[in-house]
């Protein structure tokens, strides 16, 4: 097993990780970082998905916390936890940074979602067109940073993340 207290100093030191161990710790030995990270935005977008049927699940999203990456595997059980931060602290820029960007686009979304959600909901005005749209703005974020976990391009990705953000 690696010592994970280890720090790279630089990206190609991370040539001492086994990509069969990181693959097995669920992490994408491609750019270093896992899919465990999307359950912060997943709860949060089904639970927006139920206001329409059950408006009073507002106040489970009230309760929702965005999370960077390291604070939420600081605070989760993934059995790999420490190995996940390691290998997000040392990923390369050029995936950890557009990941990073659209994780607080998507962040700042869901916090502006619920509180529009709460105006309409104390309003008594209908839900439905707003979590429809806002719901298929949610999904395609979270398919776009699931997408970047797995190393797909996210330098040409830029004007769709702009675009769900408008």
């Amino acid at each position: 097993m690696f010592d994970v207290t280890r720090v790279c100093e630089t990206a190609e030191e991370l040539a001492w990780w086994d990509p069969d161990v990181l693959a097995a710790a669920n992490i994408m030995p491609a750019t270093g970082l896992a899919t465990d990270y999307l359950n912060v935005f997943n709860e949060a977008a089904m639970l927006l998905g139920l206001l329409s049927d059950m408006p009073d699940m507002i106040d489970e999203l009230r309760n929702w916390e965005p999370l960077t990456y390291e604070q939420h595997f600081a605070r989760s059980g993934f059995q790999a936890k420490d190995l996940a931060i390691l290998a997000y602290q040392n990923a390369d820029p050029s995936i950890k940074v557009p990941f990073d960007t659209l994780s607080q686009e998507t962040c700042d979304l869901l916090q502006d979602a619920i509180l529009q959600a709460e105006d309409l909901i104390q309003a008594g005005k209908p839900l439905d067109g707003f979590i429809g749209e806002t719901s298929m703005a949610l999904q395609n974020a979270i398919m776009m940073l699931d997408g970047m976990v797995h190393g797909g391009a996210a330098g040409g990705a830029q004007d769709d993340i702009d675009a769900l953000f408008d």
